[in-house]
């Protein structure tokens, strides 16, 4: 993510003043079901103007990372017997 908006605001000139992202991870449960949530909070400091700061945050929104754990997630496990 930090690494998706540092490449936007390279791409778009945009002069970042700072970049800090923090992730709380948060289990769920309800019955039988687990969740879990990632709580994102991004601070892009001082000095961008609105619609560089959409831009930003909407690239953190849409990179490869949350493509990839958005999605259903599944396990299968095998094992080898030797």
């Amino acid at each position: 993510m930090v690494l998706t908006m540092a490449a936007v605001a390279a791409n778009k000139d945009i002069t970042l003043d700072k970049l800090e992202v923090q992730v709380e991870t948060r289990v769920e449960e309800a019955g039988r079901q687990q969740k879990t949530a990632f709580v994102t909070a991004v601070d892009l400091g001082l000095g961008l103007t609105e619609r560089e700061r959409k831009i930003l945050f909407n690239s953190a929104r849409h990179c490869e990372v949350h493509k990839l754990l958005g999605g259903s997630i599944e396990f299968r496990e095998t094992l080898i017997s030797t």
